[in-house]
């Protein structure tokens, strides 16, 4: 039994597959035989097929539209004539001229009077202000860690001469029979510029109307030391090391005692180089004192970003109370002067 297609084929032009006459197709113009030669073998094409001019159900699919309609005169043709412009095109073209590149920019006026919410002028405003405040305090950090790094004593290649903090430390280290500096003292002396950066930017917050630049010339620990102490004679080793840092000629800013402390055991002292103007710290341990600092210092460090609930910081200062009970107190920590020069 021949299949539905082949039925069709045998179709008359003009008929549709159950016997009734289908719309006359659209007649070619007598003038393109070409087009009407083409015109018939598509009728005579299986209803469905890309080019047939029916659907599967023999229905007609719409004429294809006359394209020549959407044809616009080319310049060269023997009929072209430009159309005149609009009022609206002849009002906006003026005296302009030739240069039409400017038809591409907005007007000064911005185009259109639309301004942007008052809301999103201030976040944008606000915005602007944070990145910019945000390159002053890294442009002030980075100034800072290249004053710390030269007055530290290290030269470009990493070397160290006689000049510098960290020259001076092992000097006074040398006259301590019963001390010396923590172990790889060079690796660690200078601060991480991003926790430097990161302590300015909390100074700046908490004194905003203060210079960032004297705040950060104000952070005590850009560069700092560490001297452990024999047990037995720590006292005694906390006032020679001083005394030798004077001597030196730094000037000795603060002492600040913390062996009567519950959470941290032993001295912090600050000292400024009248050379350079750093400053910088020197703290004062026992091996079981810079031990606990070591084991708690996660958890210092946890507490003092404030992202710590409160539950979790109480814990984290009773672990820190916990590790300082069980370092010993040196003979006479307890009575170390506390000092701080005045103003």
């Amino acid at each position: 039994m021949p299949g539905s297609n082949d039925q069709l084929a045998d179709t008359p032009p003009g008929v549709d597959h159950v016997g009734q006459r289908a719309p006359d197709p659209v007649s070619p113009r007598e003038s393109d035989p070409v087009k009407a030669a083409l015109q018939e073998r598509m009728e005579r094409l299986p209803p469905g097929h890309p080019s047939s001019p029916y659907n599967d159900d023999g229905s007609r699919r719409p004429p294809p539209p006359d394209l020549s309609a959407y044809e616009l005169p080319i310049p060269g043709d023997p009929d072209y004539q430009p159309d005149p412009p609009r009022a609206s095109e002849a009002d906006q073209v003026g005296d302009a001229g030739s240069d039409d590149i400017h038809d591409h920019e907005p007007p000064a006026d911005g185009g259109q009077d639309r301004e942007l919410p008052k809301a999103d002028h201030e976040e944008l405003d606000d915005l602007g202000s944070r990145e910019q405040a945000e390159r002053r305090l890294s442009e002030i950090t980075d100034r800072a860690m290249e004053r710390c790094q030269a007055a530290e004593g290290r030269d470009a290649d990493g070397n160290y001469g006689e000049r510098g903090f960290t020259p001076a430390m092992r000097r006074i280290e040398s006259q301590l029979e019963h001390g010396h500096l923590a172990d790889q003292t060079e690796k660690y002396a200078l601060k991480d510029a991003a926790r430097f950066k990161e302590k300015l930017a909390e100074r700046s917050e908490r004194f905003p109307n203060a210079d960032p630049n004297d705040l950060a010339a104000e952070i005590h620990d850009g560069v700092r030391y560490t001297f452990i102490l024999d047990f037995d004679y720590y006292t005694d080793g906390v006032g020679l090391a001083q005394s030798k840092l004077a001597e030196t000629g730094y000037d000795h800013i603060e002492t600040k005692p913390g062996w009567y402390g519950e959470e941290y055991k032993g001295v912090n002292s600050q000292w400024r180089d009248p050379d350079s103007g750093i400053r910088f710290e020197v703290q004062f341990h026992t091996r079981e004192s810079w031990s606990a600092k070591q084991i708690t210092h996660e958890a210092y460090e946890t507490i003092r970003s404030n992202k710590a609930s409160v539950e979790e910081t109480e814990s984290l200062r009773a672990y820190q109370r916990e590790v300082s009970a069980t370092v010993r107190i040196p003979p006479g920590a307890l009575d170390i002067p506390a000092y701080k020069k005045g103003r």
